[in-house]
């Protein structure tokens, strides 16, 4: 617990720069010959003081109190220059540890104070810091580190901190790293994921875009089948029936023909000349074509003075 109380005290109050007074009765225990010890170890300039007169003004004043609320639980108290911190640790198989992080009042400290008692980071040479702890407590018995407070130390108060910031001890450096590359790396994951799903809701655009254009072309055919069966129905109709007048070997002669008679009947000129050519070679002067037989032969009937027949288109 001394060796944890002193690292604490060595990040919020630098060595080099803090003076501390701390209270003759701890002499008395196990814990404060320790802290005592430790703190001058670490380069603090240590003055001890009674307790009704401090022998340094310029040096932080320092009281502490351990006690044991409960069987198998004790907490540390530190008070500096009206800064209160707390820490409560349990007894097990491995010794005593920490049961929860340091609670700091934090009240009417300095800038200086509240950036240090909130900094992440551990110092560049925590290795050595812990080794060179570690080797303060090396001459402390265990159990006198684990002595009750005397009766002198139960006389010493701590005021009621008004506000309370618990700081947990973090980890070591290669722990952070670690974490920290989780956490890009599910950082990397997560912007992936939100792309991936992106992709995927386009790619449902394209697909219901992708049916529209099948159903549009499918109706699409659907008409274009209707409108050519529709013109092949009217093109029946049309070429249903023609009046034929002549035929002839050669397209010429069927040609002239078909001026020569319009030229005596004028009337003819209205109906539309026709000069389909057999497959055996003769040409043929028709006019038409006329959609029904009855159609066609009363044209043919129309022209008295002229010879003319109703045949199928």
């Amino acid at each position: 617990m001394a060796t944890d109380s002193l690292a604490e005290l060595v990040k919020l109050y630098p060595p080099a720069i803090s003076r501390v007074a701390i209270d003759a009765a701890a002499n008395n225990d196990g814990f404060g010959l320790a802290l005592a010890d430790g703190l001058r170890r670490r380069g603090y300039a240590v003055v001890e003081s009674s307790g009704k007169a401090r022998a340094d003004t310029s040096a932080l004043p320092l009281r502490y109190v351990v006690d044991e609320p409960s069987p198998g639980y004790y907490r540390v108290m530190l008070t500096v220059a009206g800064q209160s911190l707390t820490r409560a640790y349990s007894t097990g198989e491995a010794g005593v540890s920490p049961s929860a992080g340091w609670a700091l009042n934090l009240s009417g400290a300095s800038p200086e104070l509240v950036e240090r008692a909130t900094r992440p980071d551990l110092p560049a040479d925590a290795q050595q810091v812990q080794a060179e702890l570690a080797a303060v407590d090396a001459g402390v018995a265990p159990q006198a580190a684990l002595v009750p407070v005397t009766a002198s130390l139960r006389g010493l108060t701590v005021n009621a901190p008004s506000s309370v910031v618990t700081v947990a001890v973090p980890p070591p450096a290669p722990a952070y790293a670690a974490q920290y590359a989780v956490d890009a790396r599910n950082a990397e994951i997560a912007a992936a994921d939100s792309r991936v799903q992106q992709m995927a809701a386009k790619v449902a655009e394209y697909q219901a875009a992708d049916t529209d254009v099948r159903s549009m072309s499918a109706k699409v055919a659907k008409m274009q089948g209707e409108l050519a069966r529709a013109k092949a129905r009217r093109s029946a109709a049309a070429a249903g029936w023609r009046v034929q007048f002549a035929a002839f070997r050669t397209d010429r002669v069927a040609r002239q023909y078909w001026r020569t008679l319009t030229a005596k009947r004028p009337t003819l000129a209205a109906l539309s000349p026709r000069f389909p050519r057999s497959a055996k070679g003769v040409t043929f002067v028709q006019a038409g074509p006329y959609r029904t037989v009855a159609f066609a032969k009363a044209v043919c009937g129309g022209l008295k003075a002229t010879a003319c027949i109703v045949v199928k288109a």
